[in-house]
C-alpha cells in the first residue's frame, strides 16, 4: 500500500492506480473468487491514510469481493486500532481492518511498549474469532535487567472488550461503546499505546472523542473527513492528502450514501 502515500512523489506522473496495483488485486481476488476461495489482505498503510482515489477503488474492491475477504491488517502507525469498512452507498458494516501495534516502542505519544498480536482464524469459514495481544513492558524491563524480560499478554479481545463475536456488526457496536462509555474508552487507549506512556497507570479517557470515533469508523480519506465535517478539497487548510488529492482528481466516482 506504500504506492498510496501522500509522500509518494511518483503519483505526480502516474496518478491512476500506480504500479497497477489495484489491477493486480483485481485480478487476483477475482481468480480466487473463481477457484471458491478465501483472501486475507495483509498491507503496511491503512486505507484510511491512502489518498482518497485509491483508498476508495480498494474500498469497492473490498465490498465487490466481501465473501472473499475474510480479513485485513495493517500497520504503519505503531498503534493498535480498529478500522470498520462500511458500504460505499450505505452505512452498512461489511467488514473491519485491524491495525497491528509494532515490534518497537516508538509511537508518536512516546513511550508505548513492543507488542505482537496472534490472531484465531475459524478454520473452516477463515474468519477471525479472536485476537490475543502481548506485550514487552520496557519500564519494568530496564529496571530489572538482570532478568530475561517477560512477554505478557495484554487482552484477549473477546473478554477484554465483552464481546460475543468479531463480525464486522459486533465491531462497529465496539467503537460506538468506546465512543459513549468512558471505561471502555479508557480501556481500548491504554491498549491502543500497548499500556505504555509516562504514568504506569490507566489514563482516563475522554468521553465522545469525536477525532477517535471517526478514525475507528472510516476507512476512506474523503469518509473521514465527512465524519469530521471538513470539506474534502480545503485549500485554506490543506492536509497532507490535499495537494496530491487535487492534482490527481476523480478516477473512480461513486453515487452518494443514501
Amino acid at each position: 500500500m506504500q504506492t498510496c502515500n501522500n509522500m509518494n512523489w511518483y503519483l505526480l506522473d502516474e496518478r491512476q492506480d500506480p504500479g497497477h496495483q489495484l489491477e493486480w488485486l483485481e485480478n487476483l481476488l477475482e481468480q480466487i473468487e473463481s477457484n471458491e476461495g478465501f483472501a486475507i489482505i495483509i498491507a503496511h498503510i491503512p486505507t484510511y491514510d491512502c489518498l482518497h482515489q485509491f483508498g476508495l477503488r480498494y474500498k469497492a474492491l473490498v465490498e465487490r469481493y466481501q465473501h472473499i475477504v475474510r480479513f485485513s491488517i495493517f500497520g504503519h502507525t505503531h498503534y493498535e486500532d480498529l478500522n470498520i469498512v462500511q458500504a460505499i452507498n450505505t452505512t452498512q458494516p461489511i467488514g473491519f481492518n485491524l491495525i497491528s501495534a509494532s515490534g518497537t516502542s516508538w509511537t508518536t505519544q512516546k513511550n508505548g511498549n513492543p507488542s505482537f498480536t496472534v490472531i484465531d482464524f475459524d478454520e473452516e469459514y477463515m474468519v477471525p474469532i479472536n485476537t490475543h495481544t502481548y506485550f514487552l513492558n520496557v519500564t519494568e524491563a530496564n529496571e530489572n535487567r538482570d532478568t530475561t524480560p517477560t512477554w505478557k499478554e495484554q487482552h484477549d479481545m473477546l473478554k477484554e472488550y465483552n464481546l460475543e463475536d468479531m463480525s464486522p456488526t459486533s465491531m462497529l457496536e465496539l467503537t460506538e461503546r468506546i465512543f459513549n462509555e468512558q471505561e471502555v474508552a479508557s480501556q481500548y487507549s491504554w491498549n491502543r499505546n500497548r499500556r505504555g506512556g509516562d504514568s504506569p497507570l490507566r489514563p482516563v479517557a475522554a468521553l465522545h472523542d469525536v477525532e477517535q470515533k471517526c478514525r475507528l469508523q472510516s476507512s476512506e480519506d474523503f469518509e473521514l473527513k465527512d465524519c469530521k465535517g471538513k470539506k474534502h478539497i480545503d485549500v485554506l487548510h490543506p492536509d497532507l492528502n490535499t495537494f496530491s488529492d487535487w492534482v490527481i482528481g476523480n478516477w473512480v466516482n461513486v453515487w452518494p450514501k443514501e
